[in-house]
């Protein structure tokens, strides 16, 4: 039979970029998280966060004018507009983000594991490579949306609602600090929670390890520090870490505390090295027949 009468036609369009098949990753996974309803119960206590601070913040531009000391009382909920204010705000976020992502990996990685998803996605026209990419910006477009976008509303916010537009010029040093916080929250937990999911596929022994590198860490890091009374044994929480990265981003100098902000910077570093290895080995065994 002449393969015209088969149905198939010869395809003559323009050949795209591998790298497209990245934000194909990432949207189905975006959309696989919106489909249940744990994680809008997570998102919705996030929002709950940020629309308080957007009242606090729409109420201060408004009730200031005709008395300054209410702008001061609400100034004692962290409406201020500085980076403090904006850091604390990350930090609430990034803990709901936390909570959401202990679900969201067997959703995002454990489920290709266990019912053949990578298969599926290397049998396309992208590699290992491309599929690694794809989950990692799926993982950091997660936190993007709960810590870093809305917190980019509230500077716009106070920016737009303040006496002057002169505050957005004044304080570039935020926009920096946001971007910054948001960027280190993005690229720590994607790495971390691929590799967690990558050994570990079902939800509850992987939400049980994910809590547990920031809680059991943090509870170990405390035990050793008082009996041995060094403070660098504090670096083993990676939750505090992040967050003195963050504060850098925006503007805080380092105080000369122990540890510093340069020694955090570094074991992240170290751990999102060892992570990417992980990642890279656990994909490369799988095999596809193609």
């Amino acid at each position: 039979m002449p393969v015209e009468l088969a149905g198939y036609r010869e395809w003559s369009g323009k050949p795209r970029s591998p790298w497209r098949g990245c934000w194909s990753i990432v949207r189905t996974g975006v959309l696989m998280i919106l489909r249940r309803w744990v994680f809008w119960l997570l998102i919705g206590l996030g929002l709950l966060n940020f629309l308080l601070n957007f009242a606090l913040i729409y109420l201060k531009a408004t009730l200031t004018v005709q008395n300054e000391a209410v702008g001061q009382f609400l100034d004692a909920y962290k409406v201020t507009g500085t980076g403090e204010a904006y850091a604390d705000f990350m930090y609430g976020q990034a803990t709901i983000t936390a909570l959401l992502l202990a679900f969201a990996g067997a959703t995002l990685v454990g489920s290709d594991y266990r019912q053949g998803g990578m298969v599926f996605y290397l049998s396309r026209r992208i590699e290992r490579r491309h599929y690694i990419v794809g989950k990692l910006l799926c993982i950091g477009a997660v936190v993007t949306m709960i810590a870093t976008l809305p917190t980019i509303v509230l500077f716009i916010e106070y920016g737009v609602l303040s006496s002057s537009l002169d505050y957005f010029f004044d304080n570039g040093q935020i926009l920096f600090g946001i971007l910054g916080y948001g960027f280190v929250l993005a690229l720590v937990q994607s790495l971390l929670l691929f590799a967690i999911a990558s050994w570990v596929h079902r939800a509850v022994p992987l939400v049980m390890c994910w809590l547990g590198v920031f809680v059991l860490l943090r509870l170990l890091a405390d035990t050793a520090r008082a009996i041995s009374d060094n403070r660098r044994w504090l670096l083993l929480g990676i939750w505090e870490d992040m967050d003195r990265v963050g504060e850098w981003c925006f503007g805080a100098g380092d105080s000369g505390e122990i540890p510093g902000v340069g020694q955090c910077a570094a074991v992240l570093a170290g751990l999102c090295a060892v992570c990417l290895v992980v990642i890279v080995r656990r994909v490369r065994a799988i095999e596809v027949v193609t």
